[in-house]
């Protein structure tokens, strides 16, 4: 077809330009071949794909009898009923593990380390998972002491309590409350074990008020090579003072005393101020009250500012609030009306 389109041009035209033009747009319709750098790109895109593919083939925990299985699409294979899924609270960092170890006593603590450092395998202390961080995930083996939870002792005259470091922060201020004792500071969140908060340093709001590991008077940390180390500010200071807040690396927390303080009563003033505010009465306010804390509502100006403070001994303050009540809950109203603006969620009332 091509040879008598050709034959038809050629005698309806017998200029040589014409013929020019005619061989330029016959020739460039054919395709070029290809280059050597082209092809070397393409087999390096199919090696890309192979690769990837026998990645994700390898790395998978499929289960032996995967082969025998009816393939499904859009879903992942199943886990093998070995495999830990652990993540912290906020679902930011997620780990899969095949030892996860929950011992119930000393003895069985002790053993679990000794056993991981005869067998040179790593473990990590994992508590509640309260941190946003993954300091406490690893695939190599984490060991958690949520089964070791009770309270050992407590010397109401001293105002100590001795406990396992499994328990969590809610179960011992509730343990605490029937003997007239409580903690000197914790966080408003209290599902952290006793262990976790003190090895991350932890700390509650107020100037004048220690951080958790300075509320320990002793501890008894159980370590791979040396079994376990009692510690105390009369026994071992230094590394006592070390181990407090030693983030795990040091050993696993199993028991801890704590300095406990009299059960008392806190009057909470909450408000609604801003950030200029915030700045310029920040001093002030940390000197004036025993805990204070901010909150700050994202894409605004606004900072909800807590105060919490003893009731006096001779009358209750009373406190007014600044604004009146529709006026407090106008920046809300107001960052609710931008949202539905610019994200088009809904309608407007």
């Amino acid at each position: 077809m091509r040879h008598l389109l050709l034959a038809r041009l050629l005698r309806r035209s017998s200029s040589p330009s014409h013929h020019l033009h005619l061989v330029r747009a016959l020739s460039s319709s054919s395709p070029l071949p290809a280059s050597d750098a082209d092809l070397r790109k393409y087999a390096g895109y199919a090696l890309l794909v192979l690769g990837c593919g026998a990645a994700t083939y390898y790395s998978f925990p499929l289960p032996p009898d995967a082969l025998h299985k009816k393939a499904v699409p859009f879903k992942y294979a199943p886990l093998p009923d070995d495999l830990h899924s652990v993540s912290n609270w906020s679902a930011t960092h997620e780990v899969h593990t095949r030892v996860l170890l929950q011992p119930d006593s000393l003895s069985s603590l002790e053993d679990a380390l000794a056993t991981a450092h005869r067998e040179r395998r790593k473990l990590r202390p994992l508590g509640s998972g309260l941190s946003p961080n993954g300091l406490a995930l690893s695939r190599a083996g984490m060991v958690n002491l949520a089964l070791m939870d009770k309270v050992l002792n407590v010397d109401a005259k001293k105002k100590t309590v001795t406990v396992q470091a499994g328990i969590r922060v809610a179960e011992l201020v509730d343990a605490l409350r029937e003997h007239g004792l409580t903690l000197q500071n914790f966080a408003s969140i209290r599902e952290q074990q006793v262990g976790g908060i003190i090895q991350v340093g932890a700390h509650g709001t107020g100037a004048r008020l220690p951080p958790i590991d300075e509320q320990v008077i002793s501890m008894k940390l159980v370590t791979p090579a040396k079994g376990t180390i009692e510690l105390s500010r009369e026994k071992d200071p230094d590394l006592f003072y070390l181990a407090r807040c030693g983030l795990g690396g040091l050993g696993v927390v199993a028991e801890v005393t704590l300095q406990c303080v009299e059960r008392h009563q806190l009057i909470e003033h909450t408000f609604v101020s801003n950030a200029d505010e915030v700045k310029k009465n920040h001093k002030k306010w940390l000197s004036e009250n025993k805990h204070i804390k901010y909150l700050w509502i994202p894409y605004t100006d606004t900072v909800v500012v807590v105060q919490c403070n003893p009731p006096s001994r001779w009358k209750t303050p009373k406190f007014t609030s600044k604004y009146g009540k529709d006026e407090a809950v106008q920046h809300f109203r107001d960052l609710y009306h931008v949202s539905l603006k610019k994200y088009r969620y809904g309608h407007l009332p």
